[in-house]
């Protein structure tokens, strides 16, 4: 459910106001949400120049952090991630892989959380790079290294991960049916897998229109599964399917945060918005679309925790 302020005024209309420079329009800055008055606008902040992109930074890199937080380059950050690991009770003798690692800020939560290593691996070849390099600069990069590869091409050693995890990354993969039985494969007796993934309505064929634009860019080819797939996938594929949750509201709400985050914080933020404006735009169009398709109905956000059958049992039930 949204808030009532929210439906007052929609994410949009927000946008657009902090976009024309009428920030006192955005929520929290005229006490528009909580009812009060109106208040003078502060006098503008002193000019602030950012630094230029480094050798593996994109603008696109950039913004996406700015947005969503430093080594992340969608919503939810490290609060995110380590709620998909709770269930894993992590400690520093299992090992982790993130499937779909992005700019690797989850995979150095997981290490500065847990004491794990874990293998980040990520397909998009200027986040993997963007990744490696933030970890390269975090001190990290063996414990959270972030490596680039290809779904089609994925053989891990049998029997050699404890846990895998991935968040809104499947969806990019053509034939998941083969990754989650390499997953399957490359566990041990009892490993576990948490994913969440772009969903499409049980309704709407693959193909449909109302699918096209969602990925990271407009012209990415993307394979959303439906929800009855993924669950008759993991039960053909070894796996006792404990969590079958739709988190969409709950992510829905990350997507606002964030703007409404990056849209009043001013100084750095507000300076890249107006040094990089396409680039914004071009996030916002993308968020956008995604959010119009969940309140369609048409997309969903779902969240999957399985554990592969056979072995001894876990000593917790989660």
């Amino acid at each position: 459910m949204k808030s009532g302020a929210e439906a007052k005024v929609p994410w949009r209309l927000r946008l657009r106001a902090w976009w024309e420079g009428e920030e006192v329009q955005l929520p929290h800055a005229s006490g528009l949400l909580a009812g009060g008055g109106s208040e003078l606008a502060p006098p503008p902040p002193p000019a602030i120049t950012i630094p230029p992109l480094l050798p593996w930074e994109t603008e696109a890199i950039r913004i996406q952090e700015q947005v969503w937080g430093a080594g992340y380059y969608k919503p939810g950050g490290e609060e995110h991630v380590l709620g998909l690991a709770k269930p894993f009770g992590l400690n520093p003798s299992l090992t982790v892989m993130e499937f779909g690692a992005g700019l690797g800020g989850g995979t150095r939560a997981l290490v500065n959380e847990f004491g794990v290593w874990v293998n980040g691996l990520e397909p998009t070849a200027d986040l993997a790079k963007a990744g490696r390099e933030l970890s390269i600069k975090a001190g990290m990069e063996k414990k959270a290294d972030i490596i680039r590869y290809a779904p089609e091409g994925f053989e891990p050693k049998q029997g050699s991960i404890d846990c895998i995890l991935s968040s809104e990354s499947l969806y990019l993969v053509e034939d998941k049916q083969k990754l989650l039985k390499t997953f399957e494969w490359a566990l041990k007796p009892r490993g576990q897998v948490s994913i969440t993934d772009f969903v499409r309505n049980d309704a709407l064929d693959i193909n449909d229109q109302r699918l096209q634009g969602l990925g990271l860019h407009p012209s990415d080819q993307t394979f959303f599964a439906s929800g009855e797939e993924y669950v008759k996938w993991f039960r053909e594929f070894n796996f006792d399917l404990r969590v079958n949750e739709d988190i969409t509201e709950r992510y829905r709400k990350m997507i606002m945060d964030g703007w409404v985050d990056f849209t009043q914080a001013g100084g750095e933020k507000a300076a890249h918005a107006k040094a990089l404006p396409e680039q914004v735009v071009k996030e916002v169009e993308l968020w956008s679309r995604r959010v119009a398709a969940f309140d369609a109905g048409d997309l969903k956000v779902m969240r999957y925790y399985a554990i592969k059958l056979g072995g001894t049992k876990l000593m917790s039930n989660w």
